[in-house]
This record gives C-alpha cells, sequence and structure tokens, in this order.
C-alpha cells in the first residue's frame, strides 16, 4: 500500500474512533454503555405516524448556511447546510446530497457527512451531532472554502472507523484520513484486469469494511461491463455481464448461471459482502440481478413481471428493500435476495386513492446484522401537489412488521424539475439524522450559467428524534432459590 498527502488541502479535525464497551452489573450482568460510546440506531421514533394530509404550510424563510429551524407541519429540528457561498470561488453553485441514497454520506458517529456540487466535488462536513452546528473541514480561506475530497465519483464512508472514507481514483481503490489528510492507496484494479477502463462511480463496503465493491469496464455509466469486488485478504473477484464470466483470486471461476450480453447501469455490495446488486443499464431479460459474491449464480428479478422489482432499491445484509409500483407508487416491499421472488408487503393497508405520480430514494445506512431497524427516504411528486399522506415529505419505514409504521418527519420542500431537485434522502448510520437536496420551492437563488443555470439547490439535515425509553431498574439485592 502507498501513502501520498491528498493534495494541498488543509487535513481535518481528529476525531478519535468510538467503539462500544459495556461494564457488567453484578449477577445479574446488566450491560450498561459508557457516555462517550456510540448510540445504537433507533427502532422507532417520537414522530407523527398518522395519515392525515398535511398541506404545506407557509413556506419557512431561511437565513445562510448553518441557519436551524423547525418543520412547521411535523415539529423536527432542522438545518441548512450549504448557501450561494458555500464555495466562495464558485458563488451562485448548487449543492446536493449523494446522487445515489444507498451512498454512505455518513460517519459511524455521525460526526462527519459529505455534501456533492454541481461541478462533482466532494464537499465533507464537521457536524456535531448534540448541536447540529455543521462546518466545512479543512483549511476554509484556501479559496475553495475548505477540503475537496480528491476522489473520482461518489465515496463511501466506513462502517467501522468514523475517521476514515472510501472512493476510487482512476483505477485504485483508496482511503483517505482525516486526522492525518493521507490518501493511501488499498488495491489497483489493473493489478487483475490489466488495461480495463474505468471512471468515477460510487463505492459500497461490508460492515466491518472488509470488502469493497465498484464497478468498471468503461468510461461512463450505462456502459460498465463488470462487478470489481476486493477483499483484504482474499484479493479481487470480479463478474463481467457482457461475457458472462467470472474470474480474480479467489472462490469458484469460469461461466456464471444466469443472463449475460447487458451493461451495468449501478451495482451495490451487501452489508455483509455475500451479495451485490446489479442494476442493468442496457435492456436485460430481467433489469435486476442478484449476484452471490462466493458461487457463479446470478439470479434475476424482473422489473416488469412476477416478482416484480421496478424502482430504486437498497441492500442490508441478505435483505433488499424497493418501492415495488405494482398496485400503488408507495408499495414498499421487502424481499430475501436468495429467493426474491418471496416479497412481503410493508404497506398495509396502501394509501387511498392508490397512485403512481412518486417516486422516492431508500437508504438504509443504519442497517444491523438483524435487519430490523426502519429505512429512511423522501417521497416527492413532479407536480408538487400534497394529495396524500407523505406526499413531499421525510419519512422513515419498520421494516419488521407486514403493516409498518410509517414516522413522518418534515416536508422537504424540494419542487423537482431535473435529477438534482430529486431530495434523495439519505440517513445516518446511527438512524437520527436524513440529509437531504431540496430547491426550497425554488427561492434560493439562480445558478451561473457556466453551471448550468436554473434553480439553485441547497443540502439540508433534519434531525430524526427516537422515541423514549425507560431503562430496566436494578434491584438493590438478589434473592437465591
Amino acid at each position: 500500500m502507498s501513502s501520498t498527502k491528498f493534495g494541498t488541502l488543509a487535513t481535518a479535525l481528529n476525531v478519535s474512533q468510538v467503539r462500544r464497551t459495556f461494564l457488567a452489573v453484578s449477577a445479574l450482568v446488566l450491560m450498561t454503555p459508557l457516555l462517550s460510546d456510540a448510540q445504537s440506531p433507533p427502532m422507532t421514533y417520537a414522530a407523527i405516524t398518522d395519515r392525515t394530509v398535511r398541506q404545506y404550510p407557509p413556506l419557512p424563510s431561511l437565513g445562510s448556511a448553518g441557519f436551524q429551524f423547525t418543520d412547521p407541519a411535523f415539529g423536527s429540528k432542522m438545518l441548512r447546510v450549504t448557501d450561494q457561498n458555500t464555495r466562495p470561488d464558485r458563488p451562485g453553485r448548487a449543492f446536493f446530497s449523494p446522487a445515489s441514497a444507498e451512498t454512505n454520506a455518513w460517519s459511524t458517529d455521525s460526526t462527519k457527512f459529505f455534501v456533492t456540487g454541481e461541478g462533482g466535488e466532494m464537499i465533507p462536513f464537521s457536524f456535531n451531532p448534540t448541536t447540529m452546528v455543521a462546518s466545512r473541514m479543512g483549511n476554509t480561506s484556501n479559496g475553495t472554502g475548505g477540503l475537496l475530497l480528491g476522489v473520482d465519483g461518489e465515496p463511501g464512508f466506513s462502517y467501522v472507523d468514523p475517521d476514515l472514507i472510501y472512493g476510487q481514483s482512476g483505477s485504485q481503490i483508496v482511503s483517505y484520513r482525516f486526522s492525518t489528510g493521507v490518501q493511501t492507496a488499498l488495491h489497483d484494479v489493473h493489478n487483475c484486469l490489466p488495461g480495463i477502463q474505468t471512471h468515477g462511480v460510487g463505492v459500497s463496503g461490508t460492515k466491518d469494511d472488509q470488502r469493497l465493491l465498484i464497478f468498471v469496464g468503461s468510461t461512463a455509466q450505462n456502459l460498465d461491463t463488470t462487478v470489481y469486488v476486493y477483499d483484504r485478504t482474499l484479493g479481487c473477484r470480479w463478474l463481467n455481464t457482457q461475457t458472462g464470466q467470472v474470474g480474480g483470486q479467489w472462490g469458484p471461476t469460469g461461466a456464471y448461471t444466469g443472463d449475460s450480453g447487458f451493461t451495468l447501469h449501478n451495482a451495490r455490495l451487501s452489508k455483509n459482502g455475500k451479495w451485490a446488486k446489479l442494476t442493468d443499464g442496457s435492456g436485460s431479460p430481467a433489469g435486476v440481478y442478484f449476484w452471490n459474491v462466493e458461487t457463479l449464480a446470478l439470479i434475476p428479478c424482473n422489473v416488469n413481471a412476477f416478482p416484480f422489482c421496478p424502482g430504486h432499491m437498497v441492500t442490508g445484509f441478505n435483505l433488499v428493500i424497493d418501492h415495488r409500483g405494482l398496485t400503488d407508487g408507495l408499495n414498499f416491499g421487502i424481499r430475501p435476495m436468495l429467493t426474491p421472488n418471496s416479497v412481503t408487503q410493508l404497506i398495509n393497508p396502501e394509501l387511498s386513492p392508490t397512485q403512481f405520480l412518486v417516486d422516492t430514494h431508500p437508504s438504509w445506512n443504519n442497517v444491523q446484522s438483524d435487519e430490523k431497524q426502519p429505512f429512511c427516504t423522501e417521497v416527492y411528486r413532479t407536480d408538487d401537489l400534497v394529495q396524500r399522506a407523505w406526499d413531499g415529505e421525510i419519512i422513515c419505514v419498520e421494516t419488521d412488521a407486514p403493516a409498518a409504521t410509517v414516522w413522518r418527519f418534515a416536508h422537504h420542500r424540494s419542487r423537482v424539475v431535473s435529477f438534482g431537485d430529486q431530495p434523495k434522502a439519505n440517513v445516518s448510520q446511527d438512524g437520527r439524522f436524513v440529509l437531504f437536496t431540496s430547491s426550497w420551492g425554488q427561492t434560493l437563488g439562480l445558478q451561473p450559467v457556466a453551471d448550468g443555470g436554473g434553480p439553485r439547490d441547497d443540502a439540508f439535515v433534519v434531525q430524526l428524534t427516537p422515541a423514549p425509553t425507560t431503562a430496566p431498574t436494578a434491584p438493590t439485592s438478589l434473592s437465591v432459590r
């Protein structure tokens, strides 16, 4: 591995890794977390759960970046992260949450997140989860307003180390440590596939940071041919959707079982590293596939016929969540990647009247190995109307019930005209915040012509308040029977 300074940009603040530690309490072996421990993701929230239609109230007036306010309809605490001056060298530029809601945009302890700029730059922020104060990292007087991450495409934070983020640089998979400002090359794709074309794509990884996935084979999205998995111990493993072949340094190799001859729109790794979700970019027979990474099996999930796998998806460990769009635009389902025909509908009963004029981007960075944590998303309509519950809202959805509770936190107030306006909610690893994009009713001014013109967007954070819990009281004495 090689290490280099991350350009000439200033290094970030040093945030020590927070790990969960427990103390044994008497013969009951009660386990009590230390005050400095990272928090477990909540299973429930102190938020509205009814299905009352809540129209948009008057649009709250915003202050500049750093302005905090309360959502007038749902009462959640909110933060404006960026404004037209976030990059002083690019005044008026728009800023967004990551383009993919599957991206892990938050550090393990919610003290860092990143946003993207209209120019494709990745901008990390320091964040205080208690005060909800966010600030640019690095040398804020360096002309660009602070640190810019020198990676291609969207990076992804470590699920283990709050000081570490993973990305792609050319043909290399790299890590970047904020406290030292050092970028380290972990692996070069060309070591296994000499000369293969690469470009900036999203990096996804496992909950133990053991495996990382990118997709390669071209210079543009929808043309890539190869899912590429790097295991820190075993090395490389790849699947080529054009040739139908699997190769690499570990696991069985040769012809895989399943469709071939198509290209990739997207690929993501499950949190246990056993599954890769492949989204077709060129009209394959099924449209969505799940590769059992340790085998030669490519399992189809048809987007147009049973079991109906359309819409944006997000992987857990062995389960995947999507909005099926089968009988309603918010017909969320959860299914095993091994047997994707077996799907459990989460919204029961469905909203009335049923409609299809909505879209969502599920985010599940808070998922744990039991896969019972809520996922979070936004609901948006291109007509910007509110006709049913959840229209225009940031919500989280229970996953551990066939009739899921839906918690409602805020109106995102984004008028979706282009892809950039889509809110793309991104939940923190501790399940206590959502980062999202908004045009704020197209009241944020206009972008420079050099950036494409049109209404600006900014990044916002909404707090997801956990439901109160009552800790058990330890007995003063024990009786022995």
